[in-house]
């Protein structure tokens, strides 16, 4: 019984280490290749940096050659079969095979002639990941013969490529391209967080507020509503871009097809803010309006609204109207009154609100005519005919205001106005109004 469990104790001793050795071996030929594809990189890197200088290479034999030695130096690297002392120099090599292609690209931008916009994205994230990985992995020598100031130009490169993801963000936007653009203007927003061996020194040129500015727009572009979403609250900082930004991000709301986070959204801006957002006020009256017209006066949505916003901002012209609106459509022609007569103390040349004012006092006048025949006494008759007299009469002076307002517009006024001379007894009146109809 021991001998047998000696033989497997040996057996399994035998097959661990040739597992060993099969693993070492294919080490080995990992470490084999890496270093001949880091060669051949370098080799192709020479060539072709010699016929730069010589001023003998054309463009598409530095795109093609780069292309080929970053395909060595990248297999290279991903292998993780390089020795640690060699990656500094790997990324090194990584990132001078990107740089060549990456000038050349660039004149063409400044330029404004075509390139291969996706190949300038690719490129550029594959160059400063290549810089990171050279300064991070490249041990710093001081002195005379010291590479420590060729490592600060190095940073300082990494440092510049920052407003690069920028370029190549409105590149791939202009290409439709939309989730490598946001992609873009997300690192260059975060770039000294992912490269934070330039410390807070990213040469972006621009603030952070209005790159996320460009980035919700370019979402809203391409219809990227939960992205546009997350750019939403650094873009509206942005102040010249505020107003578009708020008007696109209410629009989008409606393009999904939700109403009621419209309504939301609308409700909370224009409160927080009515002097700047007079449109969307006006917009969200009519949604309250309509609504209330489809669920009912129960839904209670439109005096609620604006009284918060009379309450921010007493002088709303939008909000006063409406609140007259509401009473009006209520027959509570009292409150309407009052509503629509501080409109005209804050727009003195207000044709609706003037002549709303009239209305209310025309139809009071209208509900006492109506009622004249269901008093039982004359008496009651008497004075029921006497007040309606009298609102007719109260119509007048701002029916005439309205009249003011438009004057070159008979068909707006001079109906009603006649009807109010007639009733004051104000025949000549009366006539002037039927020859303007």
């Amino acid at each position: 019984m021991k001998k047998i469990i000696i033989s497997m104790a040996l057996l399994l001793s035998v097959g661990t280490i040739m597992g060993q050795e099969v693993d070492k071996a294919a080490l080995k030929l990992k470490q084999k290749e890496a270093k001949t594809q880091m060669a051949e990189a370098q080799k192709i890197f020479e060539a072709i940096s010699a016929k730069i200088n010589e001023k003998t290479a054309t463009e598409e034999e530095i795109m093609t050659e780069c292309k080929k030695g970053q395909t060595q130096i990248r297999k290279a690297l991903k292998s993780d079969a390089l020795a640690e002392s060699k990656l500094g120099e790997a990324y090194k090599l990584s990132a001078d095979l990107a740089l060549q292609p990456h000038n050349t690209m660039l004149n063409h931008a400044v330029n404004h002639e075509a390139f291969d916009t996706a190949f300038f994205y690719t490129n550029l994230k594959i160059m400063t990941d290549a810089l990171q990985g050279e300064i991070k992995n490249t041990k710093v020598t001081r002195g005379e013969t010291g590479n420590e100031k060729y490592l600060k130009g190095r940073t300082n490169n990494l440092a510049q490529c920052g407003v690069h993801y920028i370029y190549a963000a409105q590149f791939n936007k202009d290409c439709q391209k939309f989730d490598k653009a946001l992609e873009a203007y997300d690192i260059a927003m975060n770039y000294a967080k992912k490269y934070p061996e330039i410390g807070n020194d990213a040469k972006l040129g621009v603030e952070n507020e209005k790159i996320a500015y460009w980035a919700f727009l370019t979402a809203y572009e391409g219809k990227l509503y939960d992205k546009m979403d997350a750019f939403y609250d650094q873009a509206i900082q942005f102040e010249e871009g505020a107003v578009g930004i708020k008007q696109r991000k209410a629009v989008s709301y409606l393009e999904r097809g939700d109403s009621a986070a419209w309504a939301k959204f609308v409700h909370e801006m224009t409160v927080k803010e009515p002097k700047t957002n007079e449109d969307f006020i006006s917009m969200l009256i009519g949604y309250y309006i309509e609504k209330e017209g489809k669920d009912g006066q129960g839904a209670n949505l439109l005096l609620p609204y604006v009284d918060e916003i009379i309450a921010a901002d007493p002088q709303n012209l939008l909000a006063q109207y409406g609140k007259g609106y509401y009473f009006f459509k209520k027959e509570q022609y009292d409150e309407a009154f009052e509503a629509y007569k501080k409109c005209t103390e804050i727009q003195d040349d207000y044709f609706d609100a003037w002549f709303q004012c009239g209305l209310c006092k025309y139809r009071q006048g209208i509900v006492q005519n109506d009622a004249i025949e269901k008093k039982k006494t004359e008496a009651e008759k008497k004075a029921t005919k006497e007040n309606a007299k009298k609102l007719f009469g109260e119509a007048i002076p701002y029916f005439e205001k309205a009249k003011d307002c438009a004057p070159d517009d008979p068909q707006k006024w001079a109906i009603l106005l006649r009807d109010c001379y007639n009733a004051t007894d104000q025949k000549d009146k009366a006539a002037e109004m039927d020859k303007l109809l």
